[in-house]
């Protein structure tokens, strides 16, 4: 295990770190047999860390600790081909993982680009898509119902059950949180709210006046978060309201959101660019499928929390940057 975790350590670090000679650049800030280190070299492996890791090494003590990972890299890495190891199975597989991460990234995740989508077709989708960038404010309240039309006989009964309702609501709320959707279970006279605890779900001023009553609506947005309407009297009945929760109004210009427009369609675009090119590169090599020999082979149960194969579509591929750490890659055990 030790031995696999080394191999694989110092793959995944080389392909971050090594470098032709002939294209190394800065001054060179150490340098041995087979190994040159330059401050370019030493800046970017830096600037791979974290900003929370990179402020540990502002002195010049704590640039040779870092300095010191990287020759020890360096040093493992050329026995290690001295030992052969680049031709090693773990290395090439480990080393073909990282190429298909790099090759994904390279050629369909450079966000940059998003820049290039045309106005006029971030605009179309802005304008399709309104209500993700626009809704007006919108409340949720639980209603008590008396059912009473207004100009019907039982109007002045139901109206002073309501006002009775509502002062035996607001003395329980006093110690009883529940006391409104108790009142709800006891008094309610809507079937439909009165099985949902009296709930009229989340809506706009507009959707409860056309859904209720322009009273109701103006009542509703008239409460503060918890509070408990007075009876309040519309042509269709009396409602006493709670008001349980609400949205704030969303309204996004068109400006605000046309660079999360521009990423989001150039993510459609490289994923959809990505599946036709995969399938181009997969029709090319003219795979053939033994299936007979496919499933003869014994598939042994997992080790938990054993790595599987990375993803190559669009979702499964993410940006590689190994970097050598606070803590070298160990020597293998004596």
């Amino acid at each position: 295990m030790l031995r696999r975790s080394l191999v694989i350590g110092l793959c995944a670090l080389a392909v971050a770190c090594q470098s032709p000679k002939d294209k190394k650049s800065g001054p060179v800030i150490a340098k041995g047999n087979g190994v040159t280190i330059t401050a370019d070299e030493f800046k970017a492996r830096l600037d791979e860390q974290s900003p929370f890791i990179r402020a540990r090494y502002s002195t010049l003590e704590r640039k040779k600790e870092f300095l010191d990972n990287l020759i020890r890299f360096e040093v493992l890495a050329r026995e290690a081909e001295k030992q052969g190891l680049a031709t090693d199975p773990d290395v090439q597989m480990t080393l073909k993982k990282i190429m298909v991460q790099k090759l994904v990234q390279k050629n369909f995740q450079d966000l940059e680009r998003a820049k290039e989508v045309p106005e006029p077709e971030l605009q179309k989708y802005y304008d399709e898509h309104k209500p993700d960038y626009f809704r007006p404010k919108r409340v949720r309240v639980a209603a008590v119902v008396f059912e009473a039309p207004a100009g019907s006989p039982e109007r002045a009964k139901k109206l002073a059950a309501a006002k009775a309702a509502l002062a035996k609501i607001k003395a329980d709320e006093k110690k009883n949180p529940l006391a409104f959707n108790q009142a709800v279970a006891q008094y309610s006279e809507d079937a439909a709210t009165k099985n949902a605890g009296g709930d009229l779900q989340y809506k706009s001023h507009e959707e409860l006046t056309a859904a209720y009553s322009k009273e109701l609506a103006d009542a509703a947005f008239a409460l503060s978060a918890g509070q408990t309407s007075d009876v309040v009297q519309t042509p269709k009945g009396l409602y006493l309201l709670k008001l349980t929760a609400q949205q704030e109004e969303l309204n996004r210009s068109f400006d605000q959101v046309k660079a999360q427009i521009a990423n989001k369609l150039y993510r459609e675009k490289k994923t959809k660019e990505f599946d036709e090119w995969l399938k181009r590169l997969k029709d090319e090599a003219k795979i053939s499928v033994d299936e007979k020999a496919l499933e003869a082979v014994e598939v042994s149960a997992a080790a938990p929390g054993a790595p599987g194969m990375p993803g190559t579509g669009m979702t499964g591929v993410m940006p590689h940057g190994p970097m050598p750490s606070a803590t070298p890659v160990p020597p293998p055990a004596k």
